[in-house]
């Protein structure tokens, strides 16, 4: 009895996600959650494959993140025109999580943009994969500005 408890909770916990997952143009359903594990004859390994499956995801996302961050890190530029808002992550309603100010000087802004986009793609199919929510509140886009030779960003309300 306690076993089957176990697996219903399982399956409730589970997210049901029919939503596509945009690639570029090609849509695809999002990679399965858990492994193919019957929770009614190996409840301990449904659960044990279930946390696996999440500490792959957060990693990749986390390392996705970390590798933009880098990318980013240095924000030197000589003029305004060479500094960028680029929104950064994705809430669970939509949109970006929050904006950063980019500097592009020196580096490969197609290249640049690929990778927070893949980031940015990666989050939102984590978000819809585990059937996240958020406040829903929608992030405004700062304006950025040249401060002693560094992109930042400038909130909305002091523009």
């Amino acid at each position: 009895m306690r076993y089957s408890k176990l697996a219903a909770l399982l399956l409730l916990a589970l997210p049901v996600s029919a939503c596509m997952q945009n690639t570029g143009g090609e849509r695809s359903a999002p990679a399965p959650l858990v492994e193919q594990i019957d929770p009614q004859k190996d409840p301990v390994g449904a659960v044990q494959a279930h946390r696996q499956q999440q500490s792959t995801d957060l990693t990749d996302v986390s390392r996705l993140r970390a590798e933009v961050l880098r990318l980013t890190r240095d924000k030197t530029a000589d003029n305004v025109q060479q500094c960028l808002v680029l929104p950064l992550g994705s809430k669970p309603c939509g949109g970006p999580a929050e904006y950063i100010a980019v500097s592009i000087k020196g580096k490969d802004e197609g290249s640049l943009l690929q990778k927070i986009s893949g980031y940015n793609q990666a989050m939102e199919a984590e978000n819809s994969r585990k059937g996240l929510m958020s406040d829903c509140a929608v992030v405004e886009k700062p304006a950025v500005q040249l401060v002693n030779g560094k992109c930042e960003l400038v909130a909305a309300s002091t523009q």
